[in-house]
């Protein structure tokens, strides 16, 4: 995998207006501490989340009882509005990784506000960038995939460098086990990222950036 064959993260921000953006956060918003679901899994999406500022992860428990940590969203994200479109029930939980702020824009409102500032296309847009990001998560050799997640991890948080998650997290994530993990930490090297039992640091984006581009020997 090269690193110049890497898409870049896209958030709702990114694709309207200020004003749109400004229309959705002016709901009334709420701060939530590290550790909280926001939205849970088989719930009724009764309402969206405008994420201000922080970090979330977007995890799914499969029914054998499995979890799997789909995605990962930083400020200028719309969160829930899947449950909106099909069949008004959320796919997953949506959990804080640290202290967020978001506007809650109820589903009629933000029905009404799509339709206004016409964002049926941006919407489809993030929608297909998602699934891309999805795809590539599972893509190419193990330290690749995680050299990967956590340069997107610095994306989409503006810049934070570290992040509470565990080794198991990062599997779900990309689709290995906890061993694989292990050592593709390993091999990307303690001058590129550190784990510590439940925090991951990244100590080098640039040397990451290079793991993509191949200059990691296989």
């Amino acid at each position: 995998m090269s690193e110049n064959h890497v898409f870049p993260v896209r958030v709702l921000r990114d694709l309207v207006s200020n004003e749109a953006w400004a229309g959705l956060t002016r709901f009334q918003s709420w701060t939530y501490a590290s550790d909280r679901t926001l939205l849970r899994q088989g719930s009724e999406g009764t309402h969206v989340l405008a994420l201000i500022s922080g970090m979330v992860k977007v995890v799914r428990t499969d029914r054998d009882g499995r979890q799997r940590l789909l995605a990962f969203r930083g400020p200028g994200e719309i969160l829930g509005e899947m449950a909106l479109q099909h069949g008004g029930e959320r796919l997953a939980d949506v959990r804080t990784m640290s202290k967020c702020k978001a506007a809650v824009v109820p589903a009629e409102d933000f029905h009404r506000f799509v339709r206004e500032h016409q964002l049926a296309y941006p919407l489809a847009v993030l929608a297909s960038s998602r699934l891309r990001e999805q795809t590539e998560a599972c893509d190419g050799h193990v330290h690749e995939r995680l050299a990967l997640a956590l340069l997107r991890l610095v994306e989409v948080s503006g810049g934070v460098r570290s992040f509470s998650l565990t080794r198991e997290e990062l599997a779900q994530h990309i689709g290995v086990g906890r061993n694989s993990v292990r050592k593709a930490l390993e091999r990307l090297g303690p001058d590129r990222v550190e784990a510590a039992k439940c925090r991951i640091n990244v100590i080098s984006v640039e040397a990451l950036r290079k793991a993509l581009a191949g200059s990691i020997s296989a």
